[in-house]
């Protein structure tokens, strides 16, 4: 008689709490794929940080509430995957003005496929895979809804909070930052970031 099984060491899997998994991409979505939103962000609030630690506090709640809701069983992974393909082509899209920019201003070539490629897989490709590989452990419903309520709830209220209250005022100033990159000046085109 004869079994035949995998080796420990090959068949394990790391093993994760759905609630870590969806705070590691919501933490991973808001610092790694929006980093240029926040280069230009701290660029235009850095002479007003209390409103710059409010923006940043939102957008970080809304990340977090975001993931959170949605770390259920058969819908966890198939969405995260397809924020972070998202989030992957947004920042190389607000990255490289390029795509929009370039050939107006001829400076070349708009867009170049090789290396949109390889930053989708960089970014996005590695952490699906990583995702798709380790295992997500959910709790039992209720357990898992109420877990889930708990952080949810008060992060999505605070980022709904900053919205009511700075999304006026954020609009605003860059409004303002346009019209001066519009009108020649160093510090608007200062924000205007290309890829190396």
């Amino acid at each position: 008689m004869s079994t035949r099984s995998a080796p420990s060491h090959l068949s394990a899997r790391p093993s994760f709490a759905s609630l870590t998994v969806s705070l590691a991409t919501g933490l991973y979505l808001f610092l790694i794929t929006s980093r240029d939103f926040w280069m230009e962000t701290w660029a235009l609030l850095g002479a007003r940080p209390d409103t710059l630690v409010l923006v940043t506090g939102g957008f970080f709640c809304l990340f977090i509430a975001t993931c959170v809701i949605f770390s259920w069983k058969n819908v966890m992974k198939p969405l995260f995957i397809l924020l972070l393909l998202i989030a992957a082509a947004a920042a190389w899209f607000m990255d490289d003005d390029g795509v929009f920019r370039a050939a107006e201003q001829g400076e070349g070539a708009p867009f170049q496929p090789l290396r949109f490629a390889f930053h989708m897989l960089a970014f996005a490709g590695i952490p699906a895979a990583f995702l798709l590989w380790v295992k997500v452990v959910h709790r039992p419903f209720f357990w898992q809804l109420r877990g889930n309520l708990a952080i949810a709830v008060p992060t999505l209220v605070v980022a709904l909070a900053v919205a009511l209250t700075h999304s006026g005022k954020y609009a605003s100033i860059v409004e303002e930052d346009l019209k001066v990159a519009d009108g020649g000046s160093a510090a608007g085109a200062s924000l205007i970031t290309h890829r190396p």
